[in-house]
């Protein structure tokens, strides 16, 4: 399949959904702006797959010929998997609510619009609320002073960039989230393990490998901490896409997910 019309990024000017949205009436069409020569002009098109052409593209807006607006940042804190509540900058981008380090600015993690089943306030947690992701329900847990901002400034740049409703559900209590924080996968049989392995984690949050526990149960992959055997990350095993093995290295192997995530 050849090309009928390609850009450089540093051509794009703009990317955005060409209708913002009712969940009633779905639209597909989005609109992208360029360069041509000195005029600008666009194009129309329309995919069921919008809101994921527009995140893939937007994770490249930095080469974009005109400089895009960065989205406001709130000092916060998040719940970590060790149960402590780390400093964080939380920005509503563009595509996703993005965690970012206070001290070097370095982006973390991005929980993308076009993944989140919705957000919920958490109401006996000081300015607590939680991000719903839609594949099974997992669940993220920030607080945050400016709680009522964050979650209406990324109602607005769910709708406005990528044209999706980011809803706003019942809220919940800390516990609800402390027992359901894996979704549809929280139960015990999710999470007991048939086979475990020791591992060296590679991240680019570290400069060094850090020591994990890799845990196989019959629905799931898990990460855990070796020391408190708490679960870092869960998996269910129907979004692996592929075991890749390291050419250089044999002992090297990255797990490849649905969702374009990979851990080595």
């Amino acid at each position: 399949m050849e090309p009928t019309n390609q850009w450089m990024y540093s051509d794009f000017i703009s990317i955005l959904p060409a209708a913002k949205g009712q969940a009633s009436l779905p639209n597909n069409e989005f609109i992208i702006t360029f360069k041509k020569g000195k005029k600008t002009d666009s194009m129309r098109f329309s995919s069921e797959h919008r809101a994921s052409i527009i995140t893939e593209a937007m994770r490249f807006r930095h080469e974009f010929g005109e400089r895009q607006a960065e989205g406001q940042q709130w000092f916060s804190y998040k719940l970590h998997w060790s149960d402590q509540r780390k400093s964080v900058l939380l920005v509503a981008g563009p595509t996703g609510l993005e965690q970012k380090d206070p001290g070097s600015n370095k982006l973390l993690a991005s929980y993308f619009y076009k993944d989140l089943d919705g957000i919920a306030e958490v109401s006996d947690y000081p300015g607590g609320f939680v991000v719903i992701k839609s594949q099974f329900g997992r669940m993220h847990l920030f607080a945050s002073e400016g709680r009522d901002e964050i979650i209406k400034r990324l109602q607005e740049a769910a709708m406005n960039h990528t044209g999706l409703v980011l809803r706003k559900k019942d809220p919940i209590k800390l516990e609800k989230f402390q027992t359901s924080k894996f979704g549809q996968f929280s139960d015990d049989e999710f999470i007991t393990s048939i086979s475990e392995f020791t591992v060296q984690k590679l991240s680019s949050r570290r400069l060094e490998p850090v020591r994990r526990s890799l845990c196989l149960t019959e629905a799931t992959l898990l990460e855990r901490d070796p020391s408190t055997y708490n679960i870092i990350t869960l998996k269910p095993l129907g979004l692996v896409a592929a075991l890749v093995r390291g050419k250089e290295n044999p002992q090297m192997l990255t797990i490849q997910y649905t969702d374009g995530e990979n851990r080595s």
